[in-house]
């Protein structure tokens, strides 16, 4: 068997709504009832986009993607998606499951609302990495995203469980309103990181030129969470070897006291 690939053949003159592309609803499907399914509410089908080859639907490929091509793995629970070349908004959106690597840049809301599974993202990642959509009380939820270029601003909004790892720069507001997970960030961040953080972790490699006035420096720890943290790493280090070593000595920073909050800002020393 080899991987159900889909080429992109035509670029869409708008928006498409991928999320039907997922190996849960594809396994078992023939060509011609994939070549059928409908795509969003204009009428397409993935004939009309896409060359379809390939039969297995635990490993699918959407090849020259484009940032037109949104929920790509929406709702997932397994088996694996690879995007060549650069994807739209929502990228695994709600995923329970499996895995989503995308070679080139994703949209907004990447990763929003998954409970578990990992998504990989090698070029850059829109605003609202991993947080919860205008209204929702919860972003991510569970599962592990890492960034190998830059996000956003408001990375892990309201991010609820789960671990995001951002090889490059972060933007304004990362950590916002953030419930609990953790993040780490090894480049650069925005203005306000962390704010009105109730609960969690916002690890940085570098110290930020300004921190909010709510947050409270607490000295220098060495922390077993790191450590536990890095040994987890290193047992996939082809995905987040780019991250290590990680270190476990911190300056630590509690809060926003501004709203009773008991998280952290973490920087590597």
């Amino acid at each position: 068997m080899s991987a159900l690939t889909l080429t992109l053949n035509v670029l869409p003159s708008h928006s498409v709504d991928l999320s039907p592309l997922i190996p849960d609803r594809l396994a078992g499907l023939k060509k011609a009832a994939i070549e059928s399914i409908a795509l969003g509410s204009r009428g397409l089908q993935v004939a009309d986009l896409f060359a379809v080859s390939g039969d297995d639907a635990q490993q699918l490929i959407f090849c020259n993607s484009s940032e037109r091509l949104t929920r790509i793995g929406s709702g997932m629970t397994q088996g694996a998606i690879t995007v060549e070349g650069d994807c739209g908004a929502y990228a695994g959106f709600g995923m329970r499951g499996g895995r989503i690597v995308v070679t080139g840049n994703a949209g907004p809301f990447a990763g929003s609302a998954m409970t578990a599974g990992g998504l990989e993202i090698r070029g850059n990642a829109g605003d609202f990495l991993g947080a919860a959509l205008p209204g929702d009380k919860q972003g991510m939820r569970g599962g592990t995203i890492a960034v190998h270029g830059n996000t956003g601003d408001r990375a892990a909004d309201r991010m609820r469980r789960g671990l995001i790892l951002v090889a490059g720069d972060a933007g304004a507001y990362c950590a916002s309103r953030m419930l609990a997970g953790t993040i780490l960030v090894s480049g650069h961040v925005g203005m306000m990181p962390g704010f009105a953080l109730k609960r969690g972790t916002l690890l940085l490699a570098q110290q930020p030129p300004e921190l909010p006035a709510t947050f409270q420096e607490s000295g220098e720890h060495e922390l077993l969470y790191l450590t536990l943290l890095e040994t987890e790493l290193k047992k996939e280090s082809e995905r987040f070897g780019r991250f290590l070593p990680l270190g476990n000595r911190v300056r630590r920073y509690c809060g926003d006291i501004a709203i009773g909050g008991t998280g952290e800002i973490l920087v590597l020393v």
